[in-house]
């Protein structure tokens, strides 16, 4: 006959199985649980930063023509009026704002000077870009109306910024008659980087944006900015001015 005691320990035995299978398998729930959080959050953070832009129904800024008469008059190589295409540059200074870039271009434009500056705020025309600027070298300078942007610090403003130089990029297009074209990657085109200047036409070493772009596009959104996407956005700004 099986003792009470025994019995006992086996009934004890029994339930401490049971209620550690319990534990377990609420462990694994919530450890599941966390997991798919994980990866939802993730995944929202990796989202494209142009998809956060539409998702967020961002709007570009107004362009402001600050217009400064001590920039130099020179025609493109097509004459007054007759830009070829868009460059986008990046200012490569984390510390500076727009005005500070604006009040030093306009201290050293015998060096160098673009056409206007862009952030998450702004787009302020500072020179005439019926006429060449000095951004890229020769030969691009002849060609191109060049911009740049300064550096952002947030998610927010980086995408803005990006939607504000994506537009503008359009608006560019649109005003000098220009259809968009992406030049980064056969030097064949109307939308540039400084980068692809360089690589197809020479005049300097640089590489923005691209830098910029990947290193914000990672730390914002868990993915790399590239020119592409940026190409893409201009078209979306370039159909909704038709």
């Amino acid at each position: 006959m099986i003792s009470i005691e025994f019995e006992y320990k086996i009934v004890s035995k029994v339930a401490t199985l049971v209620v550690k299978k319990q534990i377990n398998s609420l462990f694994l729930t919530v450890l599941t649980v966390l997991i798919m959080l994980i990866i939802v959050n993730v995944a929202a953070n990796a989202a494209s930063v142009n998809h956060y832009i539409s998702a967020h129904h961002y709007s570009p800024s107004t362009i402001t023509k600050q217009i400064w008469k001590g920039f130099p008059h020179y025609k493109y190589r097509h004459g007054k009026g007759k830009p070829e295409g868009v460059v986008v540059h990046e200012t490569g200074n984390p510390n500076s704002t727009i005005f500070d870039e604006i009040a030093y271009m306009k201290k050293n434009y015998r060096n160098a000077f673009v056409h206007s500056f862009v952030d998450d705020d702004h787009i302020i025309n500072i020179a005439n870009t019926d006429y060449l600027c000095w951004g890229v070298g020769y030969p691009g300078n002849a060609r191109f109306i060049q911009f740049e942007q300064i550096e952002m610090h947030s998610k927010k403003s980086f995408a803005h910024e990006v939607e504000n130089a994506a537009y503008y990029t359009a608006y560019l297009l649109d005003e000098y008659n220009l259809k968009p074209n992406d030049a980064v990657y056969d030097g064949k085109g109307t939308v540039w980087s400084h980068g692809s200047v360089a690589k197809y036409m020479g005049g300097s070493d640089h590489t923005d944006p691209v830098g910029y772009y990947k290193k914000a596009g990672k730390k914002y959104f868990h993915k790399a900015y590239t020119m592409s996407q940026f190409y893409q956005l201009v078209l979306t700004n370039y159909k909704n001015i038709e």
